[in-house]
């Protein structure tokens, strides 16, 4: 795909390797994992290969499930022997995590003068800072790190614009502030208020921030024979394998890959929104406002950040989990293993579902575990399967986008009487939540999504959300007759 990062490259390369490796049982071979990375052509981005090598192996680390910062010094066969207790003993987060040896520890200056400073007759640098701590040194402002507050009136009053104001990509990126300069000024994750969104995944052009994977956990599961493995896959799934893959050819490419069933997670979406749209009739009674629970990373935000709305959230499953119940009602030994776009679903999986969700992954994983069994899914042979708990409607499958929850619980009949509002990406949220919070909007239904554009725009997706947006359009044009068409 063209304008893939060569992070995304890099990030995919390795997992594609480690996905071979286990799927052809050549996981004897770990060790050395690394320098066929850099032997393949991943040198040129660091001082020199040994330190390329160190970082590719943390990155394997974490392709692994691993906790970087509990195995800093093990070696990746060690992580082998390891792998089968590795699931039980690493329940607990985080799920991000920083690649100490990757973060090139930007500077943390915020407010530059350039040389673009003309030291101008004006000085409005001088007259906006209310700290006095810019001063004209060789003919240019210089600012007083001791005494500057980093307001960024400076920047503003400059009408050359030659004061910059600088954010570390990733600090950028995370609007709940959980990312900060660590010790050696290299980034820190305060995991007490990430949010598990992955933004700063994305932000960070140094590739320093990645997540967990549980693909050698999938892969076992798929491998074994004691015990049926099965796959709820979101319904933001559609166009993410290209236009020719339709729901048939999913089943079939994943049935072919090892998965005893394939079941569309649109169908628990349906209950949620029957669910959901009885509790916000019996909350307008009591004439209090409701919040949709499911997207992790929006309810997240509201635990750690707005503690007083937390009541107002959904006591409905998220559609993961509903749909993970019904699948366990019906196979108590099955595996379940959900597939979608999203990292926070692997903390929900974590601390919600642990008896439900036996594994996640992403599409991005996802693709990886094909590519090393060689599935094409484009070229697999469409499968005419009846969905077992029937076909998922529209509304359903158009919980992956912005505003489709909010239509599926407010419903025709109630929209006209409901004052509802949807918000996507993690600063909306933030700035939507901020508001009602302090009284100065109110709603009785409030959706909120962590990525921007909903589920499709998520840090585990394949294309992008434009491209997304139409397929999952196009599939609810044909109200999930042939499901994810694109």
């Amino acid at each position: 795909m063209s304008g893939l990062s060569e992070i995304i490259v890099i990030k995919r390369k390795v997992l594609k390797e480690l996905a071979t490796l286990a799927w052809q049982d050549r996981m004897k071979e770990i060790d050395s994992l690394p320098r066929k990375l850099t032997n393949d052509g991943i040198t040129n981005y660091r001082c020199c290969e040994y330190r390329e090598r160190a970082i590719l192996t943390d990155r394997i680390k974490l392709g692994m499930g691993a906790i970087l910062e509990e195995n800093d010094d093990v070696r990746l066969s060690s992580l082998v022997k390891d792998l089968n207790t590795l699931k039980n003993r690493e329940q607990t987060l985080p799920i991000v995590s920083i690649i100490e040896k990757a973060c090139d520890r930007c500077p943390i200056d915020k407010m530059v003068v350039t040389n673009a400073c003309r030291n101008c007759v004006a000085h409005n640098c001088l007259n906006a800072c209310p700290r006095k701590a810019i001063e004209i040194v060789n003919n240019r402002a210089y600012i007083n790190k001791e005494l500057c507050v980093e307001c960024g009136l400076c920047v503003k009053a400059c009408r050359f614009g030659a004061i910059l104001e600088i954010e570390r990509p990733c600090s950028r990126a995370c609007a709940v502030g959980a990312i900060s300069p660590g010790e050696n000024s290299s980034a820190k994750i305060d995991h007490e208020k990430c949010v598990e969104c992955g933004a700063c995944i994305a932000a960070c052009p140094f590739g320093a921030i990645s997540d967990r994977s549980e693909i050698l956990q999938v892969i076992a599961f798929l491998k074994a024979e004691s015990f049926p493995t099965k796959a709820l896959v979101a319904p933001s799934i559609a166009g993410q394998f290209g236009p020719m893959v339709d729901w048939s050819r999913l089943v079939s490419g994943l049935k072919k890959l090892g998965f005893s069933e394939v079941i569309p997670v649109a169908l628990g979406a349906d209950q949620v929104g029957k669910e959901e749209s009885q509790e916000l009739r019996e909350r307008q009674t009591e004439g209090e406002a409701l919040f949709n629970s499911c997207c992790p990373s929006f309810k997240n935000l509201i635990e750690k950040n707005f503690s007083s709305l937390a009541t107002h959230l959904s006591k409905t499953k998220s559609p993961m989990l509903v749909t993970a119940e019904m699948v366990r009602k019906a196979d108590p030994n099955a595996k379940t293993v959900f597939i979608g776009p999203c990292l926070a679903k692997k903390g929900e999986a974590k601390r919600s579902g642990i008896d439900l969700i036996d594994a996640v992954l992403t599409f991005e994983e996802l693709a990886a575990i094909l590519v090393a069994a060689e599935i094409n899914l484009a070229e697999c042979k469409p499968v005419e399967e009846k969905i077992v708990g029937g076909i998922p409607s529209a509304r359903g499958i158009n919980f992956a986008r912005s505003g489709g929850v909010m239509t599926a619980v407010t419903g025709d009949d109630q929209g006209a009487k409901v004052k509802s509002i949807s918000a996507s990406g993690i600063k909306e949220c933030l700035e939507l939540l901020t508001k009602v919070s302090k009284g100065i909007e109110a709603y009785d239904f409030v959706e909120g999504m962590g990525c921007e554009g909903g589920c499709i725009g998520g840090p585990g997706t394949l294309v992008n959300t434009k491209v997304a947006a139409r397929a999952l359009r196009k599939t609810t044009e044909n109200k999930g007759e042939d499901q994810f068409a694109s």
